[in-house]
């Protein structure tokens, strides 16, 4: 068993980060669709002036972003998840085709939360990375959150940071310098890409299951690090790839995509399967339980590499006949 794991919300590690900006930052603005407590009493008591309060109109809130960006603020945005397909037009033509600095977090991303099926959304990766000129996050806990809303603040473009809604297990000790892609553990058996609340199962898979795995996490989903993600595939011949996401437009296929193309290494996608998650678990206490239900969990990442493990990797002698090695989602 993994020794005793502190735990804590990505999303206060947004609030806490923006916080810490503005005080800095006078540019710094933060829109509120009547989200964001700990953000909305900050700018409302210290930063007068600098709050944004649109109430429970999330689309307008996104618009409102756009403008305050192209008068030189630089608008902070948060929202759940769920209702970022209520925002898409306005982040789409508003925001991203002028490329404008707004900063926009979502909350309550992935399989667990109290709200059930209606407010559980595993699509907001595939939404986000489709749209030009945003920047995709993923942060693996409240640590590497700080970091990469530090990162994200100094870049010029849109920028997309993925939060979880519950607490969620740290990965670090303490706040990284932000890197699009990190090696956690030397391994050479197999290479496990991960991001977010998988980084975690993907490193008590690797204790538990004794995998010799090397376990990468990928905060960075676009523009994907496709010269690192190579390497590190290419490192061990065998990739796994975990995630809290639909197997549709996640991590996964964006791997899949760049592997196709430079790679022959054998993959396999541990993602949700292409159905709205069930609200029937919300009231599961633990959330590990509704990462085994989706077949996302630390024993799904073991039985994945043991499996990928028999198979040979490709050699020198199967790319000289010709033969054709495919990358086998799951």
């Amino acid at each position: 068993m993994p020794q005793p794991i502190s735990y804590k919300k990505t999303r206060e590690a947004f609030a806490d980060a923006v916080i810490e900006l503005a005080k800095q930052d006078e540019r710094i603005v933060f829109v509120s669709a009547d989200c964001g407590a700990q953000e909305r009493e900050f700018f409302r008591v210290e930063a007068k002036g600098r709050l944004v309060e649109t109430g429970i109109a999330e689309a307008n809130s996104a618009a409102v972003a756009a403008g305050l960006a192209a008068e030189g603020f630089r608008p902070y945005l948060l929202n759940f998840a769920y209702l970022l397909g209520r925002m898409y037009n306005q982040i789409s033509q508003s925001i991203c085709e002028d490329a404008y600095p707004v900063k926009m977090a979502a909350y309550y991303a992935g399989v667990w939360g109290t709200g059930g099926r209606s407010h559980n959304c595993v699509t907001d990766l595939a939404i986000m990375r489709a749209l030009p000129n945003m920047t995709v996050l993923a942060p693996a806990d409240y640590w590497e959150t700080k970091a990469a809303v530090r990162w994200a603040h100094r870049l010029p473009g849109p920028t997309y940071i993925r939060l979880s809604g519950i607490p969620t297990p740290l990965v670090y000790d303490h706040e990284p310098d932000f890197q699009p892609i990190r090696r956690l553990t030397e391994g050479k058996r197999c290479t496990i890409f991960c991001h977010g609340t998988a980084v975690r199962q993907a490193l008590w898979a690797n204790q538990r299951g004794q995998l010799d795995a090397a376990v990468v996490n990928v905060p960075l989903l676009k523009p994907l690090p496709q010269e690192q993600i190579i390497a590190e595939a290419e490192r061990t011949q065998r990739v796994v790839i975990v995630e809290e996401h639909s197997l549709i437009g996640g991590l996964g296929e964006a791997i899949c995509a760049v592997l196709a193309q430079h790679s022959a290494v054998p993959v396999r996608v541990l993602a949700v399967p292409d159905v709205f998650p069930s609200s029937v678990l919300m009231d599961v206490p633990d959330p590990d339980e509704v990462y085994q239900h989706y077949r996302i969990a630390s024993s799904d990442i073991i039985q994945a590499v043991r499996s990928l493990s028999e198979q040979s990797p490709p050699s020198a002698q199967r790319h000289e006949e010709g033969e054709t090695v495919v990358n086998a989602g799951r």
